[in-house]
């Protein structure tokens, strides 16, 4: 299927389904106006299910990469069974889905989303998290939603939200690699 790129977006690889990089990580991704008015208008939508969305989220990611689960100390050894009754993973599950709100109602104001993805990523400092788990996440939450918004799904709804990733990814990748100290 190839590769799909526009004006304000990097290029997107329908094969590997990820984004390719072609500024090497030294500028943050962009959100085009009409990806905001797509990320607010699905958001919206999505809040009805937004625990689900999470542990269906983090269910798909440990299933396709059991390296992560194993960096989760509460969730090391843990069957699929146990892990989707987990009061652990569903509270992480509803954190990330609350970075993910408080993301959406900054997209106009750049500079606090800024600070709340670094700052996420200085906190995550504690937790010896691997870099590229970080970019993982947005992925599996791309295929988790697409269910959920079935009768809107198109290529620039898969777009937008990927790019929202790229976007909170980058930024939480600053706080991780340029700071030892925690702000809270």
């Amino acid at each position: 299927m190839g590769c799909f790129e526009s004006k304000g977006h990097k290029i997107f690889d329908f094969k590997k389904k990820s984004f390719k990089n072609g500024n090497n990580g030294n500028l943050p991704p962009s959100l085009t106006e009409k990806d905001r008015v797509i990320l607010v208008t699905s958001w919206q939508r999505l809040k009805t299910d937004v625990e689900k969305v999470g542990v269906v989220t983090f269910m798909k990611l440990f299933d396709s990469h059991p390296e992560v689960q194993d960096a989760f100390l509460p969730f090391q050894q843990l069957s699929k069974k146990d892990m989707e009754q987990s009061a652990i993973l569903r509270s992480h599950a509803l954190r990330v889905m609350g970075t993910v709100d408080k993301c959406i109602s900054r997209l106009d104001t750049p500079d606090k989303f800024k600070d709340l993805m670094t700052n996420l990523g200085q906190r995550h400092l504690n937790y010896n998290v691997n870099e590229e788990f970080i970019e993982m996440v947005g992925q599996q939450f791309v295929y988790a939603i697409q269910p959920h918004l079935e009768d809107i799904w198109s290529e620039e709804v898969q777009v937008a939200w990927s790019q929202l990733f790229k976007y909170m990814t980058y930024y939480m990748r600053q706080g991780l690699r340029g700071s030892t100290t925690i702000q809270y």
